[in-house]
């Protein structure tokens, strides 16, 4: 395997197994080549030990290919673009091991060096700096660099690209106060990244714009989002939430406490299954509760058994009488709860939790 089949062979790889089968051949590759070819293939074997969380072989692969380059572009300077594409990896790198001026050292070494070349690079090492700052809450740098970067990337034409700077760029905005200018921005997110249909990145600035927008507003994203079927369960539930509240105000009752108990289980299930604080879903259970009815013993079943087993509440004493009650015992017996949504779901995530909490006990 030459370097060219190396770097091909990662490109296409499916699976972490046969990475750690092409972390072996890179090794013993790297051992052949010298050059050029020598440096591509450390800064794809850094690469691949990056994405198995090998972190210390990650980061000597990506410093003997920055030295390889710097000779190289000593000689000539055609090799400096990869001299900076090596600090740009030991930047993210060390962003990750929450080694922060490491990275940004590598990040603006890299950038001093590429100058105007290499639009495309530059692109990404200021969009890695200004999230980095970003993330750290240097709102100034932040500022600085994802404003550079979005100038940069208007010219790519990459929709994912512009509505992902101008969401960063908002939540700068948004820490700082410039509530009205981070609310503008996110718009412009939503409209860039709708265009390529991202459901994770349109996902993150839903969750940051739905706070800056009225009821109107709110109506009109939500009918933009009807052809996104991959949004994060947390996001589900705000967003089943609102519809519940514009049933809710239209006097469509049965309609509205519909909506509240699925906002309510998504909610839980985002809580349990990821610790996400969502929408609350007490309030939901509670706007059944207070309607009476059929589907306020349901609820109210919800809202005692997650005060208990949830919450560690020993002041309730969970009923089972509702339907919902015995459909859990039900499950807990071993039976099959065939129905799905997000009241079954939640049905059956507190029936396991009961099952596993009794195996502890006996145990």
């Amino acid at each position: 395997m030459n370097a060219d089949e190396f770097i091909e062979a990662f490109n296409s790889t499916k699976d972490l197994s046969e990475l750690k089968k092409l972390a072996e051949v890179g090794a013993k590759l790297v051992e052949e080549l010298d050059g050029h070819d020598k440096g591509r293939v450390l800064g794809t074997l850094g690469n691949i030990y990056y994405a198995l969380q090998k972190f210390e072989e990650a980061e000597e692969a990506y410093l003997d290919a920055l030295n390889i380059y710097i000779r190289l572009a000593d000689q000539d300077e055609k090799f400096i673009p990869y001299v900076a594409g090596c600090l740009y990896n030991l930047g993210n790198l060390y962003q990750i091991l929450k080694k922060y001026e490491d990275a940004e050292k590598a990040y603006t070494d890299a950038l001093k060096l590429l100058g105007e070349r290499s639009a495309e690079q530059r692109l990404a090492i200021l969009t890695a700096l200004g999230t980095m700052y970003a993330k750290l809450d240097f709102r100034e740098l932040a500022e600085k660099y994802l404003i550079e970067a979005f100038n940069l990337a208007k010219t790519s034409r990459d929709p994912r690209l512009i509505g992902m700077l101008l969401n960063n760029l908002a939540v700068v905005y948004q820490r700082g106060g410039r509530k009205r200018e981070a609310g503008m921005l996110l718009k412009m997110a939503l409209d860039a990244i709708e265009e390529c249909g991202e459901d994770s990145s349109i996902a993150a600035v839903l969750q940051n714009i739905l706070p800056f927008l009225d009821e109107v507003e709110v109506e009109e994203v939500l009918n933009r989002l009807e052809k996104f079927k991959n949004l994060p369960i947390d996001l589900k539930a705000k967003i089943v939430y609102f519809k519940a509240k514009k049933a809710e105000r239209e006097g469509k009752k049965q309609e509205a406490l519909n909506l509240y108990m699925e906002a309510g289980c998504l909610a839980f299930l985002a809580y349990r299954n990821f610790g996400f604080q969502s929408i609350n879903f007490m309030h939901c259970f509670d706007k059944i509760i207070e309607a009476g009815g059929e589907m306020a013993g349901d609820a109210l079943t919800l809202k005692e058994l997650i005060l208990r087993y949830y919450y560690g509440s020993q002041k309730v004493e969970p009923s089972f009488e509702s339907r919902a009650g015995r459909i859990i015992r039900a499950i807990v017996r071993g039976e099959e709860l065939k129905e799905k949504g997000a009241f079954e779901d939640a049905l059956r995530a507190i029936a396991e939790d009961l099952v596993r909490a009794s195996s502890q006990n006996k145990a």
